[in-house]
């Protein structure tokens, strides 16, 4: 570490440091935006099979999410789909 003009390539080691770096970042924005994703996904998705036969306290969440897929114009399946 401290001999520093013994390196072929001084240069090339301090980009290869910062895309590194920078690779790293992106792993984890890419890991925040994932569970950003699923988090709005689980709030707006379709509600489960059969939900209308649920005997548990899910039923009111079930309930809510088929008049949320209900909307005019299909606008919650669009949306979805964006996502």
């Amino acid at each position: 570490m401290s001999d520093r003009n013994d390196r072929h390539d001084k240069h090339q080691l301090i980009i290869d440091a910062y895309e590194r770096i920078l690779l790293e970042k992106r792993w984890a924005e890419k890991e925040v935006l994932n569970a950003v994703r699923d988090k709005e996904y689980q709030k707006n998705r379709p509600p489960a099979d059969k939900w209308y036969a649920l005997k548990s306290n899910t039923f009111n969440q079930e309930c809510y999410r088929n008049r949320v897929a209900l909307k005019p114009n299909n606008s919650n399946t669009v949306y979805l789909e964006r996502l």
